[in-house]
């Protein structure tokens, strides 16, 4: 349990940091959408400023991390081990293993427009409906845009991992300017 909590949230907010140090634009957006929430709240850090309604642009941020450089890309195995199954037309004989990823459909630019750009707007409402209709519309389904599964087993600790890193990651943008080291323009 500690390694899963500690080391994937930590993982994440290192990753999140990553990204905005090699793209000041989407860092500075971030900035003003939070400093303009704390001045709301007397310059101080709350629950309601955290809120995807009042901060969608941090939640999207999120996001878009998530989709490029998940902390574990692999979320799940699963046999058919009963039966055969069938999938799209294609058979799979029983004792298939089918693995669940969540990083080739968010970087298939065939799903995806510029999968290498680091482009948070494609998970506010006005990108969400432009890929209505299309491949990367999947990419919004609820087992796929939330690292912490669904239902029954849902990470128990998801709540705390979620509210944890949007305070860290927006009080860390609110009180410094992150940087790459000079001539690095790029995480890979």
């Amino acid at each position: 349990l500690l390694n899963a909590s500690v080391d994937t949230t930590s993982t994440f907010i290192a990753w999140l940091v990553v990204h905005l140090s090699v793209n000041p634009d989407v860092q500075q957006k971030l900035y003003d959408e939070v400093r303009r929430n704390m001045e709301q709240e007397g310059g101080v850090l709350t629950a309601e400023m955290l809120t995807k309604k009042r901060s969608p642009y941090l939640h999207a941020t999120m996001r878009e991390s998530h989709r490029q450089t998940p902390v574990h890309p692999t979320t799940m195995s699963k046999s058919n081990s009963d039966n055969a199954v069938t999938v799209h037309g294609i058979e799979f004989e029983k004792g298939s293993v089918f693995t669940f990823d969540q990083h080739s459909a968010g970087m298939d630019p065939a799903i995806i427009d510029d999968p290498s750009e680091f482009r948070p707007e494609r998970w506010l409402p006005e990108g969400l409906e432009a890929a209505k209709g299309t491949p990367a519309e999947m990419l919004d389904h609820p087992f796929y845009r939330d690292p912490f599964s669904q239902g029954a087993r849902r990470c128990p600790g998801s709540r705390v991992a979620i509210n944890e890193t949007l305070a860290i990651l927006a009080k860390l943008v609110h009180d410094y300017q992150i940087e790459a080291p000079a001539g690095v323009d790029s995480y890979r």
